[in-house]
């Protein structure tokens, strides 16, 4: 199920706080997505929306030994976005992303990290 969190911070203090605590739990940002400023350079205007996509190599290398097809799945996406003069964080557990392959063990893992993660950086 999709976690959807509300950030007592602005969208730019979320999104400092957010790599902070993904650097501190020892992930990695594989990739960042800028909805809002690759839509502005198209001339439409939105609210702050970005997408930290996050994992690291040795979740990666144990997915691949268990089923390679896994690695459809990574990187995991940590969603920010403004709606209603609001700023919110969304995420899906991992647990949920990688059951379809019946994957539990790093799921466990990951699950107490993204939650921890998100939970850090809105404290």
């Amino acid at each position: 199920m999709v976690q959807v969190l509300k950030s007592k911070y602005d969208f730019n203090t979320t999104l400092s706080k957010l790599e902070s605590s993904i650097l501190s739990h020892n992930m990695r940002i594989v990739s960042r997505v800028n909805a809002q400023e690759n839509l502005a350079k198209a001339g439409f205007r939105i609210g702050g929306n970005y997408i930290f996509e996050v994992f690291r190599p040795d979740f990666a290398y144990r997915l691949f030994q268990k089923d390679l097809r896994m690695g459809i799945e990574p990187p995991l996406r940590i969603y920010v976005f403004e709606s209603g003069g609001e700023v919110y964080v969304e995420y899906f557990k991992p647990s949920e992303v990688f059951s379809k392959w019946g994957e539990e063990e790093i799921s466990r893992e990951l699950d107490k990290i993204f939650d921890d993660i998100v939970g850090d950086a809105l404290t």
